[in-house]
């Protein structure tokens, strides 16, 4: 085989950007790029007009590991989406429990 090995994830990813459906796009490349694990426990809820990305995450750990590995996951997606394509991850953090 030639070339490097890809998952199914990115080329999805990439034939939806190359296809004008930013939206599905950015979700797609979001989930390959963060992986199984803290896709299950995070979620893209919008790309902005400026490139970054707004991300919930389900626990205040979880949002923890997103702001630690936010430069990491841009160069993902801007690998799978374009240079430039995200210039930065905004994470919220799940509210307050009140006792």
């Amino acid at each position: 085989m030639r070339g490097r090995q890809r998952t199914i994830g990115s080329l999805i990813a990439e034939r939806l950007a190359r296809h004008g459906t930013r939206g599905a796009a950015s979700a797609a490349a979001f989930a390959e790029a963060v992986g199984w694990p803290l896709s299950r426990e995070a979620r893209l809820c919008a790309h902005t007009r400026d490139g970054r990305l707004v991300v919930e995450a389900r626990s205040g750990a979880w949002a923890d590991q997103l702001e630690a590995l936010a430069g990491p996951i841009c160069e993902k997606m801007n690998a799978r989406l374009g240079p430039g394509m995200v210039t930065g991850l905004e994470v919220r953090r799940p509210p307050a429990k009140r006792t």
